[in-house]
């Protein structure tokens, strides 16, 4: 099919779906606007500068598994205002959605997001920042080298880039992936977050404190079941040996890359983390902090001071592809 893009009017989202969009919608930052917008299968949808700066800096923000786009307000709050932002909901998350098919690898949805930036009209990325295995679907967006879009930076907080065991990745992984992503089990599990205090427990094993309205946020967004859905479609396709094999292709010289490594995240263990990032990428600037995985909500102002300082210092070397 075709990636021709075209701006799609009318979002098909369920009840619980557009309760949240109403949520999050709420706190959306003054200088943002919601868009939805159909390119090629996806139908994207998320917040974005209502003008992208001719000559200013522009920021791409890529959630992690599970989140959306409300992951990003309490960082959007506290960022600069002159910087233009696109922050949609991946592949399968939120209200975004994909039709006639369910692919949500990391290079899938790198391909969908190069869809969505054309139709945006971004050329150049001063930075593209990812949280968790947004940090993942980041890089492989730069190691792509997509023509005709230059990226100037790169951020990974709390970087989802420990893979699972081998046995796991061989063995159990393929068995247990169309198990749990059942129409039966998806169902269950949206049913669950909607009657009990499963997200909250969820949230609570990130060792993060997150305020009262994104709590109620993930509440709303996990009793969805195709958000669920693609949640669990997008971690069952994502290949971390296979990116970590290819990262030192990263063109280092040309893209600065830096990491915000959180000490006491129990979901990315800084012991197994930091032996992978020297390994693979020996040049990144890396940045570790006390806090758990939930960086860019527990603490915004430092992701948010990480950010632009990143931006500035790819701009002040001249840093681009």
């Amino acid at each position: 099919m075709s990636l021709e893009c075209n701006v799609h009017l009318s979002l098909i989202v369920s009840s619980t779906l557009d309760t949240w969009l109403q949520h999050v919608n709420r706190r959306i930052p003054r200088r943002l606007v919601a868009f939805e917008r159909r390119c090629g299968e996806t139908i994207w949808s998320g917040w974005r500068s209502a003008e992208f700066p001719e000559t200013g800096a522009t920021l791409l923000l890529l959630h992690g598994t599970g989140g959306a786009r409300h992951s990003w307000t309490p960082v959007l709050e506290r960022l600069d205002p002159s910087i233009g932002v696109l922050v949609p909901d991946l592949s399968g998350h939120g209200a975004t959605r994909c039709f006639g098919h369910s692919r949500h690898g990391l290079n899938d949805i790198a391909a969908e997001l190069l869809a969505l930036l054309r139709a945006e009209g971004l050329a150049r990325l001063d930075l593209v920042a990812g949280h968790s295995a947004g940090a993942a679907l980041a890089l492989t967006l730069a190691l792509g080298r997509p023509e005709g879009l230059r990226i100037q930076a790169l951020l990974g907080i709390a970087p989802s880039l420990v893979p699972p065991p081998a046995m796991y990745t061989l063995m159990l992984g393929p068995l247990l992936a169309p198990l749990i992503g059942s129409d039966l089990s998806v169902n269950a599990t949206a049913a669950l977050a909607r009657s009990t205090g499963l997200v909250d427990r969820l949230l609570d094993s990130t060792a993060s404190v997150i305020d009262a309205e994104q709590r109620e946020a993930y509440r709303l967004l996990f009793g969805d079941a195709g958000h669920v859905r693609g949640a669990i479609q997008f971690m069952a396709a994502t290949d971390l040996p296979g990116l970590l094999a290819r990262l030192p292709q990263l063109p280092a010289q040309t893209i600065a890359t830096g990491f915000l490594v959180a000490d006491d995240d129990p979901w990315i263990p800084v012991k197994a983390l930091m032996p992978i990032l020297a390994d693979r990428l020996p040049g990144a600037a890396i940045e570790r902090m006390r806090g758990g995985h939930m960086l860019p909500e527990a603490a915004p102002q430092r992701v948010a001071a990480a950010i632009e300082s990143l931006i500035a210092r790819a701009r002040a070397n001249g840093i681009g592809t």
